[in-house]
């Protein structure tokens, strides 16, 4: 092995390829597509779930309460990004990535066979919001985990290709969850969609789990591969040492991933219940939304962390921000003017793919700012604390001004505002394409 392969093993944990791409790509990305399964799953059910589990509510506060619980499992998320992300940057990535997926699978599984408040009262509600606790830890450890091996797996001209299949993983969970709320919605009556229907969406999620578990024990170790054991003692960071040595990355990455993941959560999970409540579409037409937006952003994802690696980061970056603050607000004028499911799935599928291409990008290259002992940590904590701030926040902003004012035009002005002032902090960020680690780094 050549010098620079083994500065790379050093550095980025890299290993000589003894599996595909492909099959890297697929291991490691199946668990944030099963999270986001059960995330779009939940969020496109979110009215009738509120029947089910809050029915002495009003309407309103169904959904607010629905939404509400839905948004729990974000706060959770910063603590399983630092408890699964230490363990993943002290024992490995698989070991971590096999944690995280068979909890995600217990997750659903609980909200699947779930009774009802009509079943068993206030316990109903409580067993919900204990399955999204489990889920937000799971969440919280997998990013960071999954998107270290992805990057580590990479030669250094290919990292933010690889990078990119995190979020579009996440794209394509949202497709199929959709997909399979939309022909529920579409083919089961209201009263067996309430009675089983919804359920069936959580527990296709436990039954995908075993199967994420299988490949992902058959792809190969990155961290630390051809250290001694005293090596690796003296390259693992604690939590402190991570949080002093790499405050700037640790604070300008939260502040960048909450400015885009906002808009995300507007254009993914918010628009589909906005179109219900407040455009009058049928939930059926609604969630056909998802499909498209999943569609998008599992194609456009790829592409920009491909063009990353050509001309940098921060600049895919800009072109993806830029472009959604210019078209947010006319596309939802748009919209507003004339609410037809055509019109709703040309929105969609726009602000997704142009969110996409800078998106992906902006999360492979938050795993670039640190070194190999911390990447996990690290990344887990900035994607875990800008979600959790940005998912709570997004959640109760579309739905309190749906619910009052009947209007969509404040969700796409929040997107603005959002991108607008936190896509300042790439002033601070470095390029991470011409990175030391990248450019020691060998191909594998």
């Amino acid at each position: 092995m050549n010098t620079a392969m083994d500065a790379a093993d050093k550095t980025l944990g890299t290993v000589p390829r003894k599996v595909s791409g492909t099959e890297v790509i697929v291991a490691t990305t199946i668990g944030n597509a099963l999270e986001f399964f059960d995330f779009t799953a939940y969020n496109f059910f979110a009215v009738l779930l509120g029947k089910l589990y809050f029915p002495t509510l009003s309407p309103l506060f169904q959904l607010v309460m629905s939404t509400g619980t839905f948004a729990i499992g974000y706060f959770f998320r910063p603590l399983g990004g630092v408890l699964i992300g230490a363990y993943a940057d002290k024992i490995g990535r698989k070991a971590a990535l096999t944690l995280t997926v068979g909890m995600m699978a217990l997750s659903s599984a609980l909200i699947g066979l779930a009774p009802t408040y009509e079943t068993i009262g206030i316990w109903a509600p409580l067993l919900i919001l204990f399955s999204r606790i489990l889920q937000g830890i799971s969440a919280g450890g997998e990013v960071g985990a999954s998107t270290a091996l992805l990057v580590e797996y990479a030669g250094p001209h290919r990292r933010g290709f690889f990078g990119s299949f995190q979020f579009a993983s996440q794209s394509l969970g949202i497709a199929f969850g959709a997909i399979v709320s939309a022909l529920l919605s579409r083919y089961l009556d209201p009263l067996a969609l309430a009675s089983w229907g919804w359920r069936t969406v959580f527990l296709m999620g436990t039954i995908i789990a075993p199967v994420g578990i299988y490949i992902r024990l058959r792809i190969n170790e990155t961290l630390h591969v051809g250290d001694t054991a005293q090596q690796k003692q003296k390259q693992t960071q604690t939590l402190g040492g991570i949080l002093r040595s790499h405050v700037k990355e640790l604070t300008l990455g939260t502040l960048l991933t909450f400015g885009g993941t906002s808009a995300n959560f507007i254009i993914l999970f918010s628009l589909p219940i906005i179109a219900m409540k407040s455009l009058g579409m049928s939930q059926a037409d609604a969630v056909l939304a998802g499909v498209v937006t999943g569609i998008a952003g599992f194609v456009l994802s790829p592409l920009g962390g491909h063009v990353s690696d050509i001309v940098g980061r921060k600049p895919v970056i800009w072109i993806s921000r830029v472009l959604v603050i210019v078209a947010v607000v006319p596309l939802f004028v748009w919209l507003k003017h004339d609410p037809t499911l055509a019109r709703l799935l040309v929105v969609e599928g726009v602000l997704a793919a142009l969110a996409a291409f800078g998106g992906a990008t902006a999360i492979g290259s938050m795993t670039e700012l640190f070194p190999a002992s911390a990447r996990a940590t690290g990344m887990a904590i900035i994607y875990s604390l800008g979600v959790a701030l940005s998912g709570v926040v997004a959640q109760f902003v579309s739905t309190y001004f749906v619910g009052v004012s009947a209007d969509i035009m404040p969700a796409a002005w929040y997107v603005v505002i959002c991108l607008f002032f936190t896509s300042f902090v790439l002033f601070w960020l470095p390029e991470t394409k011409h990175s030391k680690e990248a450019a020691d780094a060998a191909a594998v």
